[in-house]
């Protein structure tokens, strides 16, 4: 059985600049994750709110200023901005893979290990990794549970992604929704009722 000093679990912003502090003090750690490093922090999370605000709080600006000497305002592309996020999602994504590429030939190499599986605690230093078929044990010595969150869903209200959306899947839409109604005004919520407002195509209602 493999031994760790630290054993990460999840890949995400949290999970990922834990695993790069432990290697400031010269641990050896294992980072595992389900999917994709980086996580939701980076593919439908943070990094892509942050970018949708960026671009919102940008039109809404410039729609007051030509409204203020009486110009038209133009139409704002759904899919424009779309592209937009994905490419700072890539970007971002493509810096976190070429910095694992460079860990690989560094000093550090010998000290940090990623596993690509399902995490699951077995006892207080046990931990089970399955991919696939294939199932492992590792030794740790400290563990760090970063497996991030994902949406709630209630079982008397079906989520299709289309008509009804969650924090997942609002950022998949073809278009600007002519009004939307966002259920919860804690930051997930106030920060997509600020978004959508923000372009002027889509009259929300916000319900806490």
């Amino acid at each position: 059985m493999e031994r760790f000093d630290l054993v990460v679990i999840g890949a995400g912003p949290s999970g990922y600049a834990a695993a790069m502090r432990a290697l400031d003090f010269k641990k050896k750690i294992l980072l595992i994750e389900r999917n994709k490093v980086g996580g939701a922090g980076v593919t439908n999370g943070a990094l892509s709110s942050k970018t949708w605000w960026e671009l919102s709080r940008e039109a809404s600006a410039f729609r007051k200023s030509l409204k203020r000497y009486n110009l038209q305002v133009p139409s704002i592309s759904y899919k424009e901005i779309q592209s937009e996020v994905h490419k700072a999602v890539g970007e971002r994504k493509g810096m976190l893979e070429e910095h694992m590429r460079e860990l690989k030939h560094s000093p550090y190499a010998n000290l940090l290990e990623f596993k690509t599986g399902e995490a699951r605690l077995l006892t207080q230093h046990e931990i089970e990794i399955t991919n696939g078929m294939k199932k492992e044990k590792v030794y740790a010595e400290n563990i760090i549970l970063a497996t991030g969150s994902r949406p709630r869903n209630l079982p008397e209200l079906p989520i299709d992604e289309k008509v009804v959306l969650t924090s997942e899947g609002i950022e998949d839409m073809e278009d600007f929704p002519e009004s939307m109604v966002i259920v919860g005004a804690g930051v997930i919520g106030c920060e997509y009722a600020t978004i959508f407002s923000g372009f002027g195509q889509t009259k929300v209602h916000l319900i806490d």
